[in-house]
């Protein structure tokens, strides 16, 4: 369909003009198409010249015709022959058949209607409205010239058949202005839009994607309120940690889980839960089973006949930490707990002193090189019964202990017997029994015999050990013998002799 007033394109069926707005249908359309014929262009062009210039009116209305643009290059001069009709043509125009107009041009509708753009009240507008003087459409950026009609505006209905019309200025989605119409208020701008034709395929398929989109959006939200609600996936574990122990479990089987008690030593409340496996707020199942770790008092373990290592692991178990070891003598054996304080069963925190005493052996004190008195003192205090045994040593003093049996260091019961080994010189002894014989013999009065003589002990003088079990010795004596029954004196001088011993310390032989 041609736009009669811009000669533009448009689709079967439009109301207006794509390029220019110009109405398509209706009495405005038949008017304008009928009024772009030679003989109205220039019955137009006549009434608009005034009186004055009546006589140049022919010479007017060819400048006129001669200043159109070139869109109007196909106009018939008035002077020329009318071209005869040709197929497909209305003809010439027929005055009669044209439809009453009683309004101006541009204040009509599609179907001639007249109407008022004005603002109501406005006077102006309304006796422009019943002004019936044909209007010719102006450009706005040129001025008329004077003497001259101006056919600017108009378009020719009846073109050339090799006529190629100008090339569309819009597309698809583009927008145009109005012209604003002289003397009138600016009008808010309008956007037209032509429709696409993609868009009105496609509108199913976005109702479709809307829809299933809405469908999503409700099925997530319903899915989210119900896992909220535990009406699927669960429930979710309260958290019990810090209440008692009947508590706990009261919450936890009201939910629907089952509850595993577990003990654990503490210096809090006892009774009250610590921890819980799984953590509060985990999703569980219905039926699935949750640990709870209740608080319990320490107390001190039974410890009186258990190895030592054993003990230490359990208070170490328990929580413990200000533990001591002691020893004492004992025949148990050895490394077995003997006593514990506080004693056992007795509540106590972490950091209480507890006390372990753990048997050791009995075993020999060294005892060497000292007195058997002080090697008998020690061997008493350690609960032992010292026994002395002389040993014959010349290497050291006299009395002096060498040893003992068992070994120093050796391990023994208690009230054992412990033999002391004490350090005996032979000589010493010896020599003592030899003092001690000779001595007794001068106070008795008796003779002794040395070489086959006999002589009366005045003093003893020396005594001397000379091994082998021999002591020798020098006396004072005088000799004595018997003539005719008469006892007889020698002068007193010194006699030296030896004595040989037996191992018991009696006297073998005196020469």
């Amino acid at each position: 369909m041609i736009c009669p007033n811009c000669q533009s394109d448009n689709k079967e069926g439009a109301k207006f003009c794509n390029e220019c707005g110009f109405p398509l249908t209706g009495r405005m359309a038949a008017v304008a198409a009928a009024s772009t014929s030679d003989a109205t262009l220039r019955s137009i062009a006549a009434d608009e010249v005034p009186e004055d210039d009546a006589v140049d009116a022919p010479e007017a209305a060819d400048a006129a015709t001669d200043g159109l643009d070139p869109d109007f290059e196909g106009v018939v001069s008035a002077d020329e022959p009318a071209p005869a009709d040709e197929p497909g043509t209305s003809g010439p125009l027929d005055r009669s058949s044209l439809p009453a107009i009683d309004v101006a041009g541009v204040n009509v509708d599609e179907n001639g209607n007249a109407f008022d753009f004005s603002s109501v009240g406005d006077d102006e507008a309304a006796r422009a409205a019943d002004d019936l003087t044909p209007f010719v459409p102006r450009r706005p950026d040129e001025e008329p010239v004077s003497g001259r009609s101006d056919f600017s505006g108009f378009d020719e209905c009846l073109v050339d058949a090799g006529y190629v019309p100008p090339k569309k200025s819009w597309g698809p989605g583009d927008t145009m202005e109005m012209p604003r119409i002289e003397g009138q208020a600016a009008p808010k701008q309008k956007e037209f839009r032509a429709p696409d034709a993609n868009q009105k395929k496609g509108g199913k398929g976005k109702i479709v994607a809307i829809v299933l989109i809405c469908l999503l959006a409700v099925g997530g939200a319903a899915a989210g309120v119900t896992y909220y609600l535990e009406l699927w996936g669960g429930k979710m574990l309260p958290d019990v940690v810090g209440m008692t122990q009947s508590d706990a479990v009261y919450v936890l089987e009201s939910k629907g889980f089952a509850v595993h008690e577990e003990k654990i030593k503490s210096d809090d409340t006892e009774g009250v839960v610590l921890l819980m496996d799984p953590t509060a707020g985990a999703r569980e199942e219905t039926g699935s089973e949750v640990t709870i770790h209740v608080s319990e008092a320490r107390t001190v373990p039974e410890a009186v006949g258990k190895q030592r290592d054993e003990v230490a692991a359990q208070l170490e178990k328990d929580g413990f930490d200000n533990v001591t070891f002691v020893t004492e003598k004992s025949d148990e054996h050895e490394g077995l707990v003997l006593g514990i304080v506080p004693e056992a069963g007795s509540k106590a925190k972490a950091n209480t002193e507890i006390t372990v005493t753990v048997a050791v052996p009995y075993t020999v004190p060294d005892v060497a090189n000292k007195t058997w008195d002080e090697a008998s003192k020690l061997l008493q205090d350690e609960g032992y019964e010292p026994v002395a045994s002389y040993v014959y040593d010349e290497s050291v003093a006299p009395g002096t202990v060498l040893g003992t049996d068992p070994a120093a260091g050796a391990k023994a019961d208690s009230g054992s017997t412990v033999t002391v080994s004490i350090a005996l010189s032979r000589a010493s002894e010896l020599e003592q029994a030899a003092l001690s014989y000779l001595g007794g013999v001068q106070g008795s009065g008796e003779p002794i015999t040395i070489g086959g003589t006999a002589y009366l002990v005045e003093s003893v003088d020396a005594v001397k050990y000379e091994g082998n079990e021999t002591t020798s010795f020098t006396i004072t004596g005088k000799a004595v013998t018997s003539l005719d029954g008469e006892t007889v004196y020698g002068s007193s001088k010194q006699k030296s002799g030896a004595i040989v011993w037996t191992s018991d310390n009696a006297i073998a032989s005196i020469s």
